[in-house]
């Protein structure tokens, strides 16, 4: 159903039986740090044992939180690594026509051969994006959504095929290149609505939990899809459900607290209208303050605090953390620096084994 390699099927074995929990990097740009910069980071976080590397589509003023070409960028980042999956959450397909984004992606997943998580979205996180490109956010239907995937998994399994839908009619063709996974990469939605969420687990695609669910939220979607997953007949096939959390790991809880404080207020106020917007929604102008976002979803701390927050996501069904530990107005040397905590004095708990035997040259 998903496309996965065996070692990704014997590692969510692995997780159902409650010994592992996978970890991704959801990464951004950060206050100082160039696109070298963040290559080299990623090359630091396959040795430090991360499962996979994400990357978001952002464009115009939002391009310093990257990226403005996700497929460009991932194509660069598997060129300098070998074992860490890279995957983009998500490409905005109402931006493109499926079978462009078809060829892209199976082109990327040869290239880093078959390493790729294709996550997707409908819409971007600014309404300029759909504006300045043509594509009223308006026009971005669900159905049209809908009829894009389909077309994608066509192109990646069909040796021809043709398509007569209500937004796309595409005359017989056969797209090449096909992806190197099979029979297909996998494929994670962007999930922000319930309707999206319903879609998703009727036809066992895995979706992104953003990152502003409380626990209990979060329990109750994972309720959700899974019952809605099962009830659609996708009994015995395992999926990822990233969950995303804001992580920062500093040598201890005050000085976490120090260092991440400004900028991630910063952050939100100036460079995540989207986040924003939620937050405000969500909280009221009363609840609009960080000490809450610190009981709701951030994980800022030591390495004691965030493993004791990690497991209590683990304990509501959580397999895998999409950790974002960069931020566009902190310094690269603190992000990195928190990011190989995270990896050394968190991580290991969640692990069968330390990566220790990986660290060999990471500077800390």
């Amino acid at each position: 159903m998903t496309g996965d390699s065996p070692s990704q099927r014997d590692g969510r074995m692995k997780q159902e039986e409650g010994t592992v929990m996978r970890f991704g990097l959801f990464i951004m740009g950060t206050e100082s740090g160039t696109y070298q910069d963040i290559l080299e980071q990623v090359q630091v976080a396959e040795e430090l044992g991360f499962d996979g590397v994400w990357l978001g589509e952002r464009h115009f003023e939002h391009g310093q939180l990257l990226y403005s070409s996700p497929f460009h960028a991932a194509a660069a980042m598997a060129a300098k690594t070998d074992r860490i999956r890279i995957g983009t959450a998500g490409r905005i397909l109402a931006l493109d026509h499926p079978i462009h984004v078809a060829e892209d992606a199976a082109t990327l997943d040869i290239l880093s051969g078959g390493r790729l998580d294709l996550g997707v979205t409908r819409a971007g996180l600014d309404e300029r994006f759909h504006q300045i490109f043509e594509r009223p956010l308006e026009d971005t239907r669900q159905g049209q959504f809908e009829e894009a995937l389909e077309i994608i998994v066509k192109a990646w399994t069909c040796e021809r095929f043709s398509y007569e839908g209500r937004y796309y009619q595409i005359p017989e063709i056969s797209v090449l290149p096909k992806p190197l996974q099979e029979p297909r990469p996998p494929i994670y939605l962007v999930a922000v609505s319930r309707r999206t969420m319903a879609f998703a687990a009727q036809k066992g695609y895995p979706v992104f939990i953003g990152a502003l669910q409380t626990p209990r939220e979060l329990k109750e979607t994972l309720t959700f899809y899974w019952q809605t997953f099962r009830e659609a007949g996708h009994n015995g096939v395992a999926v990822d459900l990233p969950v995303n959390r804001f992580l920062y790991v500093g040598e201890s809880k005050p000085k976490a607290r120090e260092e991440i404080a400004e900028p991630f207020w910063s952050f939100i106020q100036h460079k995540a209208p989207d986040l924003k917007l939620a937050l405000q929604g969500k909280y009221g102008e009363k609840g609009f303050r960080l000490e809450r976002f610190l009981e709701d979803f951030c994980i800022f701390g030591d390495p004691d605090l965030c493993v004791t927050r990690i497991k209590e996501l683990q304990d509501i069904g959580v397999s895998y953390l999409m950790c974002t530990l960069n931020f566009i107005t902190m310094e690269h040397k603190l992000c990195l620096k928190s990011m190989e905590r995270f990896a050394t004095e968190v991580m290991p708990h969640f692990k069968e084994a330390p990566h220790g035997e990986l660290l060999a040259g990471v500077t800390r």
